[in-house]
């Protein structure tokens, strides 16, 4: 299912792309906005290119379903970036600053509910160094991943914020929220 909806957000990017360009006449042609509203398609194609080399590798096999919800998240991510870069193009007067707390927000709350998946395997012939590492690894993740919901659960709030007030809310929320995940993980392990 995520992998249907990242191909049909690539698709509708595109289909914008090319509805605001041949509605703008040639004059945004001559503009270069056409190098504008097709750079973010064209990464989006590329995420997906990356999506669907990285779980063929065997390695990555009992990761597909984290990295299938962190590919998601940045496809989605991209998508309201583009969205947001073209109603600036159309001279709305869309607050693009929004985009940076909602984007922020989306990929923290992601790395959180996909962080815990990527439990670190011990072999029974390692090392005691690597076994230890591993450990305190998998002990880490769970107290690093509560702050991150939080903290990307408050960046979404922050984007409707005055305007004047977006940027600061943001790194603020931002800092805390960092400062506040590295000591949980910190005093666990």
């Amino acid at each position: 299912m995520k992998k249907l909806g990242m191909f049909m957000l690539v698709v509708v990017s595109f289909a914008v792309s090319i509805f605001v360009l041949f509605s703008g006449g040639m004059d945004a042609a001559a503009e270069g906005m056409v190098v504008t509203l097709f750079s973010i398609p064209f990464a989006m194609g590329l995420v997906i290119i990356s999506f669907l080399a990285i779980p063929k590798q065997s390695e990555f096999e009992r990761y597909r379903k984290g990295l299938e919800s962190i590919f998601f998240v940045l496809i989605l991510v991209l998508t309201i970036i583009h969205i947001g870069l073209v109603f600036y193009l159309m001279d709305s007067g869309f607050p693009i600053m929004m985009l940076v707390p909602l984007g922020v927000g989306l990929v923290l709350i992601a790395t959180a509910n996909t962080l815990p998946r990527f439990q670190l395997e011990t072999p029974p012939a390692s090392s005691e160094y690597t076994h230890s590492t591993h450990n305190v690894w998998n002990k880490g993740l769970r107290p690093f991943s509560r702050p991150l919901i939080i903290g990307g659960l408050a960046m979404l709030l922050c984007a409707f914020l005055p305007q004047h007030l977006i940027l600061i809310g943001f790194l603020t929320v931002l800092a805390c929220t960092l400062l506040t995940a590295v000591y949980f993980a910190i005093r666990t392990s």
